[in-house]
């Protein structure tokens, strides 16, 4: 996609697979030969490299990737990352966000985590949706996703083809299901003004009644086919945000459903969802005129212009 904007120039790519290192990232892409080599980490890059923006997709956890956003911010690149958590890390981590801000401060550039989900249907559009609003009590979040049409490493991340002792034992460790719920939450609550006491996420296994095939991937009767997870950010006993996510194997009619209730209430409905693949990196892609222009720090959605298709950057 970064080959396809004009204004962009794709300068390098960095990947830890042995198999990727030192080949053209052009042949990779199938564009044949674009002198654009592949690198294993940013610190093989040549002395006197120069670009402004990283786009980093690599982890879901912020405390995994901070090595790497951090080599990045050291060499004065922005980053445009995908990584679930730094959406709104504030409220895990205000430790690290704080650091993360002032680091990028230092270095002049800006830090930004966007995507899908967490990064546009379940936060963005309720914050946007909430601007033809006088009043907003509270805003309720429904997404169902078909994990068959996904790519294998989400499928793998839901847990479907194990068992549900695999899955709990997994759950337990806090590495299965998604990532960044709570990170939604957090934000759309800071947008609204509402200072939560407590998040609270739960998380339950969705069970094959049936056999299911992916491109990737069999799925027995009682075995997981994906997750049904919960979210809810609470004032007191009051329930302000509730988000509930379904996403397996085989799953019926996907759908993205926002629900801002005040005065006037305000209902959206995304047939079929946005699928996270293509989209995300439509994300990514869309966000770096924004993250170029935009003054140093660690950012979110509400320290930018609305995030939108630049394809056709100049005069934007």
């Amino acid at each position: 996609m970064v080959l396809q904007r004009p204004y962009l120039e794709l300068v390098a790519a960095i990947d830890f697979s042995p198999a990727l290192q030192g080949k053209d990232a052009g042949e990779i892409l199938g564009k044949g030969k674009l002198g654009i080599p592949i690198y294993a980490s940013i610190d093989q890059l040549p002395r006197k490299f120069s670009a402004q923006v990283v786009l980093h997709t690599t982890v879901s956890w912020l405390e995994d990737a901070l090595p790497q956003i951090n080599a990045c911010i050291q060499k004065n690149f922005s980053v445009i990352s995908t990584t679930e958590e730094l959406l709104y890390p504030q409220w895990k981590y205000p430790d690290i966000a704080r650091q993360l801000d002032h680091f990028a401060e230092q270095h002049k550039v800006a830090v930004f985590g966007t995507g899908v989900n967490p990064g546009f249907v379940l936060d963005t559009v309720a914050i946007l949706l909430s601007a033809a609003c006088i009043q907003v009590d509270s805003i309720s979040l429904q997404r169902v996703v078909n994990a068959a049409t996904r790519r294998f490493p989400l499928q793998k991340k839901i847990g479907a083809g194990m068992t549900v002792q695999e899955f709990r034992k997994q759950a337990r460790s806090g590495r299965m299901g998604h990532v960044g719920f709570v990170e939604t939450i957090a934000l759309v609550a800071h947008a609204m003004g509402w200072k939560l006491d407590n998040i609270r996420e739960t998380l339950k296994p969705k069970v094959a009644d049936r056999l299911l095939r992916t491109q990737f991937l069999s799925v027995e009767p009682g075995q997981v086919t994906g997750i049904h997870q919960t979210c809810r950010g609470k004032i007191g006993r009051k329930t302000l945000i509730d988000a509930d996510l379904q996403m397996y194997i085989g799953a019926p009619d996907p759908f993205d459903r926002i629900v801002v209730r005040g005065n006037p209430g305000i209902a959206c409905h995304l047939e079929k969802g946005v699928a996270g693949d293509e989209a995300t990196i439509a994300m990514l892609v869309n966000a770096i005129p924004l993250i170029v222009d935009a003054p140093p720090g660690l950012k979110t959605v509400l320290d930018l212009p609305l995030v939108r298709w630049t394809g056709n950057r100049p005069g934007q």
